[in-house]
């Protein structure tokens, strides 16, 4: 079973001059385990950010593409309808409490 799937997916923030992430095309099944690593400012966050929803409902930008998660279009279903699904622990768990 699928759990998070993005096709193609491109997001540049507002006044960006070139998209943060480009073609991103990942599946990831249930009990997978998965590391997103790379260098700063590669794209991380920014994937995470569309997994869980903060893009595009948070963070304005162009996005494009495809990306469902628990088989939910992350673009047309709020956070909070996600929220049971997919969660993010930021870099300094400090700050989201």
């Amino acid at each position: 079973m699928t759990v998070i799937e993005t096709k193609n997916l491109t997001y540049t923030y507002p006044g960006a001059t070139k998209p943060s992430i480009n073609g991103v095309s990942i599946k990831v099944q249930k009990g997978e385990f998965v590391l997103i690593t790379g260098p700063s400012g590669c794209g991380k966050t920014t994937l995470c950010r569309c997994f869980n929803g903060l893009i595009p409902h948070f963070y304005q930008g162009e996005l494009k593409g495809e990306i469902t998660v628990a088989g939910m279009d992350t673009t047309t279903h709020e956070t909070h309808a996600m929220a049971k699904s997919v969660g993010l622990v930021f870099q300094n768990p400090e700050n989201q409490l």
